[in-house]
């Protein structure tokens, strides 16, 4: 059980030679997927960034709206305010005009509710245009 020993017809400085030259081309290719994958990744971050400043942008246009809705409330808050105060003595006479109504006969009272309804219901009628339409 012998073996023979095996001959090497290669120089040791083309295996060296070849070794590099595999290592230099690997080497190469590892340098282009490296530079894929950043190129891949900047175009995402930049799309990404433009979603962001999209999406900014319509947040805060949504956000000047807001502060234009609420900058109108406000403005009509008051304007109640300023109307209920103007009203605030019509509201203050009501008891006493209703102490006054009791006050009256029977007959009296009963004239001056159906009177007052006949009325409204006057006005009513012509705020809505004066025709029979409900």
């Amino acid at each position: 059980m012998s073996q023979e020993p095996y001959t090497i017809t290669y120089s040791l400085e083309e295996v060296l030679k070849r070794i590099e030259d595999k290592i230099d081309k690997q080497s190469e290719m590892t340098a282009q997927n490296i530079q894929k994958l950043e190129d891949k990744l900047d175009e995402k971050i930049n799309k990404l960034d433009a979603k962001l400043d999209h999406n900014t942008n319509q947040l805060q246009n949504q956000i000047n709206k807001l502060d234009d809705k609420i900058d109108k409330q406000s403005e009509e808050i008051t304007t109640i305010k300023a109307t209920l105060q103007t009203q605030q003595p019509l509201v203050q006479k009501i008891p006493d005009l209703t102490e006054k109504v009791g006050e009256l006969k029977n007959w009296r009272q009963i004239v001056f509710v159906v009177a007052t309804a006949s009325i409204s219901g006057v006005i009513g009628w012509f705020l809505r245009g004066g025709n029979f339409k409900p």
